[in-house]
């Protein structure tokens, strides 16, 4: 089910009623379990064999690392639980890029590689690796109660996109609803806003933008392809980052505080800022479970540079079966090595406007190996950005609507403006007034309304 569906309102409605009816701790856990499971299912229902097994999985082998003290067989365990989600992510995700890799043709493809990748794999399985990891070393004991593991792993509004959630913080809250729940709805109803507004009047729209110039690789100009990259790095984030707003407002509904997964990411001085501001659950996840593990920067600088550049390959492989998401991933590696290397492993503390140029310039041509749909599509791009078009803008059929495109402008303008805004330290702590905030938030309600693109298109992460 698609938050920007038209089905999902009435969804929200009868869950958000009957949980605040209702004043039992358990019949709640039962009720959010419940529609989470409805809501992963409403997609394909066969979705849900391979959720339930792969979690039943990890719960077993969890419980086991918790029973045993001999340290080989909470290893096994946790090998067991590690293989098993990894084999399932590996075949469900890798086995037809695999399988294309291998045999000469599409025709040769088995039929059994040819599987339909079910959505939100990438997290829930990280997800749940993450809490056996933490169980194994002892950070939080092994969950007991079946029912609430698993609404850990499937609570709705962060089972599809995320952010990745760890167990020590997200466990504790939904097993525990007390009777005086500080429901924050305002502040809830303000992220919901924030999305949907990022969805729907911003990333949608650039979508169309976007998909006519990397969609035809040999139909567009150069110039079509700088305005399309440069439209794709706010299409992804305000689709991601919007997913992720909604996904926290809901939250807030239930009493549930999720953690915040992006923090204006295109206010970075510094490419190693920008990944302490870009998809926060995922960078911390990979930082915690596969960067530390191999060393860190413990062992010299060299090793450090290889761990680096290990995790952000992973990074890129953790997007997709395409050779095209390891480039970006060893793209964003190589360029902290390079940061590193020239401005050690603390740069400055208010590097200057160049390095907000130069961050901003690697982060926008990394989004170009992200979008572009293979390595074949690079080479004809490749030969649009050496042709004498370059400067041609005579041919500009990528916008078929001027007012579409001066929407689009303005909307990236006013959210660099307001992003900026937040980002003054004079303004933390501040709110407006009631009145103010409900004038705003009915203000933008209307302008969604209004100009905003209802076509129930997918989050892009979905795919991940």
């Amino acid at each position: 089910m698609l938050f920007n569906s038209l089905e999902f309102p009435l969804f929200l409605a009868m869950v958000v009623m009957l949980f605040h009816l209702v004043n039992n701790n358990l019949f709640r856990q039962y009720l959010l379990l419940g529609a989470s499971l409805f809501f992963y299912g409403y997609w394909k229902w066969s979705y849900l064999v391979l959720l339930l097994a792969s979690s039943s999985i990890d719960y077993w082998a969890a419980i086991q690392i918790g029973q045993h003290e001999d340290q080989k067989k909470k290893r096994l365990f946790l090998l067991l639980s590690l293989a098993g989600n990894l084999s399932i992510l590996l075949f469900f995700k890798y086995g037809k890029f695999l399988g294309e890799s291998f045999f000469a043709d599409d025709e040769n493809l088995p039929a059994w590689l040819n599987v339909v990748l079910p959505v939100g794999i990438s997290f829930y399985t990280f997800q749940a690796m993450g809490y056996v990891v933490d169980v194994y070393r002892n950070r939080l004991p092994a969950e007991k109660s079946y029912s609430s593991f698993l609404l850990f792993i499937t609570f709705f509004p962060q089972l599809v996109a995320g952010p990745i959630e760890r167990a020590p913080h997200l466990l504790k809250q939904l097993k525990d609803f007390k009777h005086d729940i500080d429901v924050k709805w305002m502040p809830g109803l303000w992220l919901m806003a924030s999305g949907f507004a990022k969805k729907l009047l911003l990333a949608d729209r650039l979508g169309v933008f976007v998909d006519a110039a990397f969609n035809h690789p040999g139909e567009a100009t150069a110039p079509q392809l700088l305005v399309a990259t440069f439209f794709f790095g706010f299409q992804i984030y305000c689709d991601f980052s919007g997913y992720t707003d909604i996904a926290r407002g809901i939250s807030l509904f239930f009493g549930v505080d999720l953690m915040k997964n992006f923090n204006r990411p295109y206010l970075s001085r510094t490419l190693a800022d920008f990944w302490r501001r870009w998809h926060i659950s995922l960078s911390g996840w990979f930082r915690d479970y596969v960067y530390y593990p191999l060393g860190g920067n413990r062992e010299g600088k060299w090793k450090m540079h290889f761990n680096l550049l290990t995790v952000f390959a992973l990074s890129g492989l953790w997007h997709g079966a395409n050779w095209t998401f390891l480039i970006w991933g060893l793209w964003h590696g190589f360029g902290l090595v390079a940061e590193r290397i020239f401005t050690g492993p603390k740069p400055e503390k208010n590097p200057g406007i160049f390095h907000f140029a130069i961050t901003l310039m690697w982060v926008f041509t990394g989004w170009f190996f992200f979008r572009v749909n293979s390595w074949s599509d690079i080479l004809f791009f490749k030969q649009a950005v050496s042709s004498a078009s370059f400067w041609t803008l005579s041919d500009f059929n990528l916008f078929h609507s001027n007012s579409e495109l001066l929407l689009s402008v303005a909307g990236i303008c006013l959210l660099w403006f307001w992003e900026a805004i937040q980002n003054k330290e004079w303004l933390s702590g501040r709110t407006l007034s009631m009145n103010l905030q409900t004038l705003f938030l009915i203000a933008t309600l209307f302008t969604v309304l209004w100009f905003g693109h209802f076509k129930g298109q997918d989050f892009i992460y979905f795919q991940f």
